[in-house]
């Protein structure tokens, strides 16, 4: 069998990098998905990798692919301590460490600490970073480089808002500005967990805002680009430093957790070649270089991409791209080492390539069974073989919906093979959290 194009350069040049020197480690900020991929990536070719977590019971605490784990505090809620500890843990090191960010908030605080911690570590570039968080901006940008993209406007006030409501088309889209917005203190629970809302009409829409003014009055509202969870697709790269796309691969969610506004928790790689040129277009326009996820959503009757957002830095699903032959944690390393990079071509033939969140992937299919046993219980007429032929549908969709998501080649969120713990401890962690619910449920009878 022969090796994939991209793979087969990486090893050469990992031959040619361990005739030179050591390699530097690398420094994970937080072991959630994206962390724990990133040192999957990096596993096998002689990189230390070190997690950095404000959480102790974070997935990737017990993988044995980090070299450590550091505590260190949450660059969210404490960035000035976490710096002092940045600068603390550096002193352990012989040389400087590429540092990887895993959260908008990480992205933030390395723009904001750049001049304390540049020198002491390898950073990512950052000079574009604002344009793209600022999903306004973004926006604006977009509609300058002819990249379709949902109309958009900010409001304040009441007033602006009805002023909205009068001149875009219903459904509308309710986000933050900056995706961090909704995240600080108790503003995840204020806006229900929510990373977006969607509003049919201008009663739903005050509704919704009279709830969001107690986290920020400052709402980006868009028209719905109408479509499945399957039409939402996304092109994932790197960007070199003279604008050149270096590497990419294509995909499309299959699920979301919750639906409609989730994360994905089950996506697929797919050739969707229409959305590579849009992306590399617009990442160039921002004069962004490095690590980006760029998510579209084709519309089936108009037939156009429009875009969503841009991820600037590792997201959840990037451990995908080694399944069709492009490693983008390595070509970020060798970026910022200072390392000629060698571009990575994907491959797509063959079974189907998927990452899968199986937490959120499980509780999407047991919410979804979940939901029509409580549907079929509200039918008192039923006789009992149909109530029972109900249930059997039931499970056998929930069995056929788990087969799905299980098809083909996978790479799943925490379950390793060569790394058993995370998922051993997530086992453990789920049977748990299950049992805590049956409790209260049972006390809440009494």
């Amino acid at each position: 069998m022969k090796s994939k194009p991209g793979l087969h350069q990486l090893r050469k040049d990992l031959a040619g990098m361990r005739q030179k020197s050591a390699f530097p480690p690398v420094f994970v900020l937080n072991v959630y998905y994206s962390g724990m991929g990133i040192a999957r990536n990096l596993h096998g070719m002689g990189i230390p990798v070190y997690g950095l977590s404000s959480e102790d019971d974070a997935p990737g605490m017990t993988s044995r692919f980090f070299e450590k784990i550091y505590k260190v505090p949450n660059g969210r809620d404490e960035p000035n301590a976490l710096c002092h500890k940045l600068l603390e843990i550096r002193n352990e090191h012989d040389d400087a460490p590429v540092i990887f960010p895993t959260r908008d908030f990480d992205v933030l605080f390395l723009n904001e600490y750049r001049n304390e911690l540049d020198g002491f570590y390898r950073l990512p570039e950052n000079e574009a970073v604002n344009r793209i968080l600022d999903k306004l901006e973004l926006a604006n940008i977009a509609e300058r480089q002819d990249i379709s993209v949902p109309a958009t406007v900010t409001c304040r006030t009441v007033g602006e808002i009805e002023n909205a409501a009068r001149n875009l088309r219903f459904p509308f889209v309710i986000k933050p500005r900056f995706a961090y917005q909704w995240r600080v203190g108790k503003a995840w629970e204020l806006v229900g967990a929510r990373k977006a809302i969607l509003a049919q009409s201008l009663d739903e829409l005050m509704q919704e805002y009279h709830k969001i003014i107690a986290v920020n009055p400052e709402v980006l509202i868009q028209e719905y680009v109408s479509g499945e969870e399957t039409d939402i697709v996304v092109c994932c790269c790197y960007m070199g430093r003279d604008g050149e796309l270096l590497a990419q691969f294509t995909a499309r969610k299959l699920r979301q957790s919750p639906p409609m506004f989730g994360t994905g928790c089950a996506v697929e790689a797919a050739d969707i070649p229409e959305i590579v040129p849009l992306a590399a277009r617009l990442l160039r326009s921002c004069g962004y270089t490095g690590l980006a996820e760029v998510e579209f959503k084709h519309d089936k009757v108009t037939g156009k991409f429009y875009l969503i957002e841009v991820n600037p830095r590792h997201w959840d699903q990037h451990e995908l791209g080694t399944l069709v032959g492009v490693n983008l944690t390595w070509m970020a390393y060798t970026d910022m080492i200072g390392n000629t990079i060698s571009p990575q071509v994907p491959i797509y033939k063959g079974r189907a390539c998927r990452w899968i969140a199986e937490p959120e992937a499980l509780m999407l299919v047991l919410r979804n069974a979940y939901s029509e046993v409580k549907n079929i219980r509200k039918q008192p007429r039923l006789r009992l073989g149909a109530r029972l032929r109900a249930y059997v549908k039931t499970l056998r969709a929930a069995f056929a919906e788990s087969m799905f998501l299980l098809r083909g080649h996978k790479v799943f969120a925490t379950f390793n093979r060569r790394d058993p713990l995370p998922g051993f401890t997530l086992c453990i962690r789920a049977i748990r959290d299950m049992v805590g619910v049956l409790r209260t449920r049972e006390l809440a009878k009494n």
